[in-house]
């Protein structure tokens, strides 16, 4: 996609319309703040508007799962513009929930009213044609922003799994730092040994799952573990766990130092495999489908084609693989078994960053709306795809602008460069 400045802009403006998206997808716009009467608004996309429905379902604590708007009205109309809205406070206590599930559903699902179940069922995700899972942010727990994306840390009083373990959510053991760095840290405080975990707000679903790493794993104390993953509260599917694990188990004479696993981690589901001795930035990845799972570690940052020099490990899972429901993806730093450190010493390691890439392949960006000087127009988009915006005064030599991360289906784009090129150009192009 290019733009020029000024009068000719116009002409490429009307040739270049807004394209849609072929994979059906759903968004929620509106998520009410926790402990309001709001509805919640969404939009779905890629697909006949008339032919499907939304499903609402909302998680109050201590009840459960609950139907909304209500069992005689268990479908929410998706209006001809793809949006829809959802009255998700109809019961006593509605404005408390703290997890809000849309999924996207032809206009004959017809399965049973949920009513303070303690999960939803596989045979209702089983229905869905694209869903989305999020935890609003409300006042019980810490809550950060990390590669774009909000999480929230997890904390206990007692020991707690994995371990068992004491988990804090003090920014001793868990913050972002200035440059978008995500620390995690084990610490020894009144002789009590905390560990540190972060669980995303949001569901993912099936597609790339990136971890940059900024530390060393091989030179981690033997009872320490590092977990990158997929966890859901439901038992089903193993709880729908997918690892990539740094940790030698208590076995200091391991020469492996980290592992894949497809739960649960038996013969056949889990690759052993060994970070390089004072790698400090390694890309750990697996991408998720319904029929499988590809491993694969890489120095460096991620490269969607690495030189086989800088590939660590590949491996690819094809057994009994768990379908998507409600997971959440998790990091964790923790003891194995509850055990100190050898060392005693306290232990940090640094996540450059998380990235998640959809499997369907992103359309052309398309340019629309643009306003020149300085630079202002949209860019069609496909909801967590990344972007990178080019500039160019002659169409041979582009610098990078900045690189955007989707959150909806259009991206609104600003040219910050003081002053612009003249004339301009510009570009954008879907990351891989």
């Amino acid at each position: 996609m290019r733009a020029f400045c000024k009068w000719l802009a116009l002409g490429l403006v009307w040739l270049t319309a807004k394209a849609g998206l072929a994979v059906p997808g759903i968004l929620i716009t509106n998520l009410p703040a926790y402990n309001t009467a709001q509805d919640v608004n969404g939009l779905v996309y890629g697909t006949n508007p008339a032919a499907v429905a939304v499903a609402v379902f909302i998680y109050v604590p201590g009840y459960g799962w609950v139907t909304k708007p209500t069992c005689a009205q268990p479908l929410t109309t998706v209006q001809p513009d793809g949006s829809w809205t959802a009255d998700v406070t109809t019961g006593g206590s509605d404005q408390l929930a703290t997890r809000i599930a849309a999924l996207l559903v032809s206009t004959n699902y017809s399965l049973p009213c949920v009513q303070g179940a303690a999960v939803l069922s596989t045979n209702i995700y089983a229905q869905a044609l694209a869903s989305v899972i999020v935890t609003r942010p409300y006042p019980a727990v810490r809550w950060v922003s990390f590669s774009g994306y909000d999480w929230w840390v997890k904390s206990s009083t007692g020991t707690v799994g994995p371990g068992p373990n004491y988990f804090s959510d003090s920014t001793n053991n868990l913050w972002v730092d200035t440059v978008g760095q995500l620390h995690l840290r084990i610490t020894n405080r009144s002789n009590e040994w905390q560990c540190a975990e972060l669980v995303s707000a949001r569901t993912f679903g099936y597609g790339s799952y990136r971890f940059e790493l900024n530390s060393r794993v091989d030179n981690l104390d033997p009872n320490v573990v590092l977990g990158l993953f997929t966890w859901s509260d439901d038992p089903a599917y193993n709880d729908r766990e997918i690892d990539v694990e740094c940790s030698r188990w208590s076995n200091a004479a391991d020469i492996n130092n980290s592992q894949f696993v497809v739960q649960p981690a038996s013969a056949g589901h889990v690759e052993r495999y060994a970070v390089p001795t004072g790698l400090t930035n390694s890309t750990h990845l697996f991408i998720w489908e319904t029929n499988r799972a590809t491993f694969q570690s890489q120095r460096g940052s991620y490269s969607p084609a690495p030189a086989p020099a800088n590939v660590i490990s590949n491996w690819t899972y094809s057994l009994a693989m768990p379908q998507s429901g409600d997971e959440n993806v998790h990091f964790n730093l923790w003891l194995n078994h509850g055990m100190a450190p050898t060392d005693s010493k306290e232990v940090e390691v640094i996540i450059k960053s998380f990235q998640f890439v959809p499997l369907a392949a992103p359309t052309p960006p398309k340019l629309s709306g643009f306003m020149p000087n300085p630079g202002r127009f949209a860019v069609n988009a496909q909801p967590d795809r990344r972007y990178e915006f080019y500039s160019s005064s002659n169409l041979m030599d582009w610098v990078g602008l900045s690189i955007v991360l989707a959150t909806n289906l259009v991206i609104n784009f600003a040219d910050s460069t003081s002053p612009p090129p003249d004339p301009c150009f510009y570009r954008a192009a879907a990351l891989p």
